[in-house]
């Protein structure tokens, strides 16, 4: 466990920055944290950090959103769930498997909601408000999380 303090919004996006600079296919981000925490903005700069360049919006009603990545290098494409509509159920309907493979990086916000299709070999990352514009982001590296993903937590935070 890994935490870092921001201190407004452009230092959050530079810490989704870094990560994205370090990501690689098949990696397994999730986002968690009260609404307006900070982690649509974490994921924007993360797409924009991996070349995306049309607008990132969080995918609230539609649950998935991809984006073909130009640096086919790291992967395919980029996959960003908000599963904040999943709260009542549905989760079920989403084929979250054809989403986490090596082709893909994949980012949930409000993992909770589709946590049992996940498997446990992720990274999570915190998001917690300690004033209007601080923030705390606690990163957990899964307890059966891969050697990829344990890389991807070395070279981002060390």
């Amino acid at each position: 466990m890994k935490e870092l303090m921001s201190h407004n919004i452009e230092e959050t996006q530079r810490f989704a920055e870094q990560l994205a600079n370090n990501v690689h296919g098949g990696s397994l981000i999730l986002l968690m944290g009260p609404l307006g925490s900070g982690k649509t903005a974490f994921a924007q700069a993360f797409g924009k950090a991996l070349g995306i360049k049309r607008a990132i919006k969080s995918p609230t009603y539609t649950i998935v959103k991809e984006y073909e990545l130009p640096d086919v290098g790291k992967a395919q494409r980029f996959i960003h769930i908000d599963a904040y509509r999943l709260e009542e159920g549905g989760a079920e309907t989403i084929d979250i498997d054809q989403y986490l493979d090596q082709n893909h990086i994949c980012m949930i916000e409000w993992p909770q909601f589709v946590q049992d299709y996940l498997p446990d070999n992720y990274i999570e990352i915190h998001f917690d408000f300690l004033s209007e514009k601080q923030r705390k982001l606690t990163v957990v590296l899964a307890e059966n999380a891969d050697m990829n993903h344990q890389k991807l937590i070395r070279n981002w935070l060390e």
